[in-house]
């Protein structure tokens, strides 16, 4: 995954080929091809293991929240507000964003998780709010992957401060 995740980013997902992820992880391509049988494989692969490193960072959040009332909202705002600290793990996840655009099946990946965690968390699924702050941390998100980011963080700090307290009222 290491491999495909640094070919990814630095290739971008249309670049990124069986051979070379073969080439760069040390293993033969037969090797490769005996877990991943296509290059759609491989990216769905890695799409589930960015995805799995989220849930594990929203999870965390989760788990120092003693507060249910918008518990998964104000998790999924921190995560994506805070990305973990695997290598490009930003980057990656804004290629894949914008792959979820046009690529049906990845976005039913994305739909189908995010709707299980609202459950799982026992969010209203209805409510606007969360819906606000959920959408608004995908902005966050959004604008420091591409480096578009505010220069001043007092100013994002106020901002996801200001959505953490809408939280309480979902």
């Amino acid at each position: 995954m290491e491999s495909a995740a640094f070919i990814a980013v630095d290739r971008g997902l249309g670049g990124l080929t069986l051979d070379l992820v073969a080439q760069r992880a040390g293993v033969s391509k037969g090797g490769l091809i005996h877990h991943f049988s296509s290059k759609r494989a491989l990216i769905e692969g890695l799409f589930n293991y960015l995805l799995a490193l989220f849930e594990n960072s929203v999870n965390e959040y989760v788990a120092q929240d003693t507060n249910p009332r918008g518990r998964f909202s104000r998790a999924y705002l921190m995560a994506s507000a805070f990305p973990g600290n695997e290598p490009n793990e930003s980057k990656l996840h804004g290629a894949f964003a914008l792959a979820m655009s046009n690529d049906e099946p990845l976005a039913v990946i994305w739909r189908e998780w995010a709707l299980a965690q609202i459950v799982k968390h026992s969010e209203d699924a209805g409510s606007a709010i969360g819906r606000m702050v959920r959408y608004a941390a995908d902005g966050i998100w959004l604008e420091a992957c591409t480096g578009a980011h505010i220069d001043d963080e007092k100013v994002r700090a106020t901002v996801i401060e200001r959505l953490i307290e809408l939280t309480y009222s979902i």
